[in-house]
């Protein structure tokens, strides 16, 4: 009995300490978690944020570029430099026919085409290929802007010509241009001198030999309009017949986008003088046809 007796008083005692606080000093003990400890050499570095990149390629050092700029810039572009010189050859040409007449003159045709041929004549043959002014009607004096005005006064008998004419392929006047385009051009200026006579065109842009030769062998030609080349191949091909020709016209003073005369083009100078050697001359000298210069 006294036993039981001491063991309640004992648990009262116990009950008397402040029993909630050990508990909550137990617990918060318990709960208390401390921070783990670590070392400054074993703490990882923090993973940095990736930023996407674009690969770059691999390009060649430029250490010299300012100096290779500097170089061509001190070297001439020859392009360039070449297209100056033209510009500047053509200002000369310009001013030199500004300065020098351009009315064509008999004495300075045959020493024109003479000029480019690369052949040596003998003096007998230079004796042939002289022409004298008698063999030349009236050159334009630059009064005379069309073709038909020029034609006009160096023709003036061309009505009474025309009428009587019935030859086929046998043109009365002749004239000689240095190219396709500008035959046209003449053939069309020519309508007002010659009226209701007929005209051909005598040239190899588009037109066939041999259509020529048959459109000769049946229309009558009172004017044809060609180039020296074209009117040779016909001469020779006995299409084209000179014995009825009483004037050529020589286009001399005519310049195109080039500044080139008749005479000036290599190949048209050349054709044009074994025309006048071949054909021509001989029938001037025997006073068959004369030579106008327009």
């Amino acid at each position: 009995m006294s036993r039981y007796v001491q063991h309640k008083s004992k648990m009262a005692d116990d009950l008397q300490d402040e029993w909630w606080l050990q508990d909550d000093d137990d617990d918060s003990a318990s709960k208390k978690v401390e921070p783990p400890q670590t070392n400054e050499n074993n703490r990882k570095p923090a993973k940095a944020k990736l930023k996407k990149t674009t690969p770059k390629t691999a390009t060649k050092p430029r250490p010299a570029q300012d100096t290779v700029k500097r170089r061509h810039e001190d070297v001439p572009d020859p392009s360039v430099s070449n297209k100056k010189k033209r510009r500047r050859n053509k200002k000369k040409i310009s001013e030199q026919l500004t300065s020098e007449p351009t009315t064509p003159s008999p004495a300075d045709v045959m020493s024109i085409l003479l000029r480019g041929q690369k052949m040596e004549l003998t003096a007998v043959e230079m004796e042939e290929l002289t022409l004298e002014d008698n063999h030349f009607l009236s050159p334009n004096d630059l009064s005379h802007t069309s073709i038909s005005s020029y034609l006009k006064e160096v023709v003036p008998d061309w009505l009474s010509l025309v009428d009587p004419h019935e030859a086929k392929g046998a043109p009365l006047v002749l004239v000689l241009a240095g190219a396709a385009k500008r035959a046209v051009d003449l053939n069309r200026d020519s309508a007002t001198f010659r009226g209701k006579a007929r005209s051909i065109k005598l040239f190899a842009k588009h037109i066939k030999v041999q259509d020529q030769v048959e459109q000769l062998s049946k229309q009558v030609a009172h004017l044809a309009v060609g180039t020296p080349a074209r009117v040779a191949t016909l001469v020779e091909e006995d299409a084209l017949r000179l014995d009825h020709v009483r004037c050529v016209v020589l286009d001399w003073t005519y310049r195109d986008v080039k500044l080139r005369r008749l005479c000036d083009i290599p190949e048209v100078r050349d054709d044009l003088f074994q025309l006048l050697r071949k054909h021509l001359i001989p029938l001037a000298k025997d006073g068959i046809l004369k030579f106008g210069l327009f």
